[in-house]
Order: C-alpha cells, then structure tokens, then sequence
C-alpha cells in the first residue's frame, strides 16, 4: 500500500493524481490513501477507484480583519504548526500501515520533518516527488531576502541533503535533477516529466475541432464584458469565427497575465479592419487570487478582435475545451527556474500548438518553431499571434500553424502512463524487493 502527502488542494494538483491512478493500476497497489485538504472535486477516475481513498486534512478557518492584525510570519509559524499536528494525527492514526509514503513538495514546511517522522514510526519508504523549492515561492509573497525565506530555504537544503531522509528523489526537469544533485545534496534524482493522461486526447481532424469550438462557443455563458461580447460573436456580414485560444492559470504572481493583455492590445490594433484576420476569444480557465484584479482589467478594455473569457471548469469537462482549441498561452515563468507548466502538458496531450513565455528550461517542454513558440515579451506574443492566425478561415490552414499542430501532435504520444512506467515502476519495485 502506500499514502501520497499532498498538503493543498488535490483537485488542483495532477500530477498527484495521475501518481495515485499509477499506484493503484499500474503498481497494483491494495490500497492508496491520498492525505489533502477539501477544495476542488479531482478528477472522476480517481473519485471512483475503488482502490484509492482520500483522507481529508480540516480546512483552516479565516481570521478575516484580526489576520490583518497579526505579523505575517507569525501566521506563517501558526499554521505550519497546526498543519504539522494534523498531517502527524492523519499519517499515524488515520491511515493505515503503507509500504509507501510519496510526499509532494512543495511545500516542505512541515511535510518534510513530519513525513519523516511518520515513515521511521510506520516503516514506509519516503518518496519525495520535487515539483519546484518550496522557498521560491514564499519568495514571491514576500522579498527575496526575507529572514523567512531564508529560514525556509535552509530547511528545505537541511533534510534534502540528509542521506537518511529519503530513499528516493523524483523530479520534474533534467535542470532540477542537476541542481538537486550539484548543489542540494542529494545522491541521485529521478527526472519523471509530467505527461498528459489518457483523457487528454486530440480530435481526429480540423473539421472535428471547429464543430466542437463552434458548439462551445455556442454555449458560453454571456460574456462578463464588452470585449467577449465582441469576439463571441459576428459582426453584420461577418461569417468567420473567431479563433479559440485556450490558457490555464492559478492566478498567481510568478504568471503576469498583463503581458497577455498588452498582447491583446496590439494584436487588435495591427489586425483592426483586415478581414484576413480573425477575431480571438482567449478561454482562460483557473481560480486565484489575482482572478478578480484581472477580470477587471478586462472589463475595461475595449477591442473590435479580441474578448476573453474567464471560466471554471470540473476536470472532466477540461480536456474537451482544450481539444478544440485552436491555439494555447502559457504565461508560467516558474518561481525557481526549474519546473515546467503543466497547462502545457495538457495541451500538448490535447496536440494543441502553445506560445510560451520563455525561461531558463521550458525548451525540455517546448521547441520552438517545432511544437510551440517561446517569447520573452507582449509583442513577441502579439506578433506570433499575428503570424499564426493569418488567413486563418481561408480553405488552407496557416502553415506555420499547421507545422505546430503537426509538432504539438507528435508530443501527445508520450503519456504519464509511459513514463510512469519507465521511471517509477523500477523505484517502487526495488524498495518493495528490500522489504
């Protein structure tokens, strides 16, 4: 058996789904226990896995204006503190005995000191699965410098040097396992990429995809302001359809969705009037907390091409509107250098073509010119726009488009299934042969 430690949401955290769904088939598991906090519905296949149970951490309760009151890190120290006492009771007497105990991080305060603490008094094997330094992005609420990143880096760096934490490191890029084992101490780590379930799937042809867009656009929702109103639907005399462009966020600050917005705005004023152009709707689905800064950014602005559309969809329902997208943006700059985003596995997984933001390692994930296109600012993006939706309701699809889709296509071959069984079949079954 073994317990996965997510401590967030699991309803937003896949790849610790797709590890829970890997453990139950493919390990062939009795018995996985999955120890998260309430919050968004995971996916159905988990939720129905007879072999798969959750064990739900209570939800802390807002402060509301006394938090206001109360030093930020004296908050942070409180809560890590009773999430320590909680995780503890949930790993000790809440879950029964694992052979294996798979922890996310981050974050690493506490998991890290009560994980280990949990798998010496039950006898599991630690398994810490790197999605990026949990110090990073503390770093990003507060300045880098601040004592208490520094405090949290330190811990992070003590117990990942520790020879005896852990008997196995995963890890999301090759530049992670680098820094992992160059400057972090660690003897030897895993690089298991993130790879697109079999629920993510790309539509059979171009013909497919446009049906299933026009029948999504269809059913939008009234848009929330002018400018969707304007890109949803056709102006008089007007039949081509807008161009669907699909982007997945958290809303965070290490994602600056103003480069997309200025990317809008230029796109709109180079394309304004020239029929050879289509109008974009951008889909951006996810909940954060800067959702509601930047919606109302939106609603201010006023384009004759371009809407946008905030939604938020259950898991089941995501797959297919990234299927009819014509086009996918990825913003994510990644706090630390070394992780890559996900949205852009679930696109390639859909052989949907992606404009990225560029950063030290997202070409493990994105080739540019070859399944995507990498830009460092709003008008890079806003002339890749251009040049990838030209003509593009005209009887020939853009070429360049068409040569990322092609790309995008043969990147959706490679499955988490795949690499699961590659890379972390072997680690499970050599510590469950030294049992």
């Amino acid at each position: 058996s073994a317990v996965l430690v997510v401590l967030g949401d699991l309803g937003r955290s896949p790849r610790m789904q797709f590890h829970s769904l890997s453990l139950a088939e493919q390990a062939d598991m009795a018995r996985v226990y999955v120890v998260a906090y309430p919050g968004t519905a995971p996916h159905a296949s988990v939720t129905r896995n007879p072999k798969i149970e959750t064990v739900l951490l209570p939800p802390f309760a807002s402060l509301g204006a006394l938090g206001a009151l109360v030093p930020r890190p004296l908050l942070l120290a409180a809560k890590a503190c009773l999430q320590a006492a909680a995780l503890l009771w949930a790993l000790i007497w809440r879950v029964g005995g694992a052979d294996f105990m798979l922890v996310q991080n981050p974050p690493s305060i506490p998991t890290f000191a009560v994980c280990q603490v949990a798998s010496k008094l039950r006898g599991s094997q630690l398994v810490i699965d790197w999605h990026n330094f949990g110090y990073t992005l503390l770093a990003l609420s507060m300045r880098e410098g601040h004592p208490f990143v520094r405090l949290a880096e330190r811990y992070e760096r003590f117990f990942a040097r520790r020879a005896s934490f852990a008997s196995h490191h995963l890890c999301v890029t090759r530049a992670m396992k680098r820094e992992l084992e160059v400057n972090w101490g660690v003897r030897k780590a895993h690089v298991l990429y993130d790879r697109a379930p079999h629920f993510f799937q790309p539509l059979a042809s171009r013909e497919e995809r446009r049906a299933i867009s026009d029948r999504l656009l269809g059913a939008l929702d009234p848009p929330s302001s002018s400018a969707s109103s304007s890109a949803s639907s056709s102006d008089s005399g007007d039949s081509q359809r807008p161009a669907l462009v699909v982007s997945s966020t958290s809303w965070t600050p290490d994602e600056d969705f103003s480069i997309l917005l200025e990317a809008a705005e230029r796109y709109d004023a180079m394309t304004k009037g020239l029929r050879s152009y289509p109008k974009l709707l951008f889909v951006i689905t996810g909940k954060g907390p800067l959702r509601e800064f930047y919606r109302e950014k939106m609603d201010r602005m006023q384009f004759e091409k371009v809407g946008f559309k905030l939604m938020w969809l259950a898991a089941e329902d995501y797959p297919r509107l990234v299927s009819a997208a014509d086009l996918g943006v990825s913003l994510h700059v990644s706090s630390s250098g070394f992780d890559l985003p996900m949205k852009v596995v679930d696109m390639f997984g859909c052989g949907v073509p992606v404009c990225s933001a560029n950063y030290s390692c997202v070409e493990e994930l994105v080739q540019h010119d070859r399944n995507g296109m990498l830009f460092n600012d709003s008008e890079e993006l806003a002339s890749q726009l251009k040049a990838l939706f030209h003509n593009f309701n005209g009887e020939q699809e853009n070429s360049r488009l068409e040569k990322l889709r092609q790309g995008a296509l043969a990147a959706s071959e490679r499955r988490w299934a795949d690499e699961w069984g590659k890379v972390a079949t072997g680690i499970f079954a050599a510590d469950k042969k030294n049992m």
